[in-house]
C-alpha cells in the first residue's frame, strides 16, 4: 500500500500541472509540452467536428444512422442489439457510480467482478458495431479532431511554438489522452484539492478568484473541473455531517450520504442482498447493489 507520503508527492505533482496549465510528456527519452486544454478549445473543437460531419455527408460519406439503418436491413447488426448497447452502457454506468458507494469490502469484490462482466459483454457488442461505423461522417469527423486536439496542444518546447515531427503524432496521441484521463478524473482532482492545500486556500477565500486568475476565455478545463469539485467537496462538508472514518478521504465524503434511520435502512438493505444471494446460488448481480 502507498504510504501518505508518496500520495501526497504524486498528487502534489499532478495539482501543479492543473494550476500551472501544462504537463510534460516523455516519450523516447524526449520531452514533449503539453499545453492544457481551454474551455473555450473544447467548444471550438466540438463546432469544427459538427461542420467536419456536415462537409462528409455533403461529400457522400454516410452517416453513422445511415450506415447502422443499413446494417439492419441486411442482417448484419440488429435493433435489438442497438437497443442492447445503450442498455449495457446505462447499467454500467449506474454499477460505476454505485461501486464508488460501496465501503463493505466483500461487496465490492462482488461488485467489481460484476462490473468486469458487464465491461467484457459491452466492448464485444461495441466491436460489432464500430466495424459497420468505421467509415462514417461521425467517426472521420472524430479522427480529424484528436489530430487537431494533438496539434494544437503539444509542442517541443515550453513556450509552445516548436512542432513535433508528424511520424509521432500516433504515439503523441495516446500519451496526451492519457495524461488527459489521469489528470482529469474525479478522483485525482479531489485528492489534488484535499491533500494539496488548494481545498484549504479556497475554504479560507470563499472562492477561486484569489487562486486560479483566469477568465473564462483563459481558464483550463482542468482548472474549471479543480474549482467545481473544490466547491462542491466544501460544500457537502458544511451541510453534512462526516463520520470520522472518512473525514480524511475526500473521495469517501463525496459519497456519503446522511440517512434518515440508518441503522433500520442498513440492516434491510443487506437482509435483502442475502435474500438475493440465497435466490441465485450465492451469486450477486451488479444490478442487485443498484436497487
Amino acid at each position: 500500500m502507498m504510504k501518505k507520503k508518496e500520495n501526497k508527492k504524486i498528487y502534489s505533482a499532478l495539482l501543479l500541472d492543473i494550476v500551472r496549465g501544462h504537463s510534460v510528456l516523455e516519450y523516447s527519452n524526449r520531452f514533449y509540452y503539453f499545453k492544457h486544454f481551454k474551455v473555450v478549445d473544447f467548444l471550438e473543437f466540438d463546432h469544427l467536428q459538427e461542420q467536419d460531419i456536415k462537409k462528409s455527408i455533403s461529400s457522400g460519406i454516410k452517416s453513422e444512422k445511415d450506415l447502422v439503418d443499413s446494417s439492419i436491413k441486411v442482417g448484419s447488426w440488429s435493433v435489438a442489439e442497438e437497443e442492447s448497447l445503450k442498455s449495457q452502457e446505462w447499467m454500467l454506468k449506474k454499477s460505476i457510480t454505485a461501486f464508488g458507494k460501496i465501503t463493505d469490502l466483500a461487496q465490492k469484490k462482488v461488485f467489481e467482478s460484476q462490473i468486469e462482466s458487464q465491461k467484457k459483454k459491452l466492448n464485444k457488442l461495441k466491436t460489432k458495431r464500430a466495424k459497420i461505423t468505421s467509415y462514417s461522417a461521425e467517426h472521420l469527423a472524430e479522427l480529424k479532431k484528436v489530430k487537431r486536439m494533438t496539434q494544437r496542444s503539444v509542442f517541443l518546447d515550453p513556450n509552445f511554438t516548436e512542432a513535433y515531427d508528424a511520424q509521432e503524432e500516433t504515439i503523441l496521441a495516446t500519451l496526451l489522452f492519457a495524461k488527459v484521463n489521469e489528470l482529469g478524473s474525479r478522483e485525482t482532482l479531489l485528492r489534488c484539492s484535499y491533500f494539496c492545500g488548494f481545498f484549504d486556500l479556497f475554504a479560507a477565500s470563499g472562492g477561486p478568484s484569489t487562486l486560479i486568475n483566469q477568465s473564462f476565455l483563459e481558464i483550463t478545463d482542468l482548472q474549471k473541473n479543480l474549482i467545481v469539485l473544490t466547491h462542491a467537496l466544501l460544500n457537502k462538508i458544511k451541510n453534512t455531517s462526516i463520520p470520522d472514518e472518512i473525514a480524511s478521504d475526500p473521495i469517501r465524503i463525496m459519497d456519503y450520504e446522511e440517512k434518515d434511520d440508518a441503522a433500520a435502512k442498513v440492516s434491510h438493505g443487506t437482509d435483502d442482498l442475502k435474500l438475493k444471494m440465497n435466490a441465485r446460488g450465492g451469486k450477486l448481480k451488479a444490478e442487485d447493489f443498484l436497487s
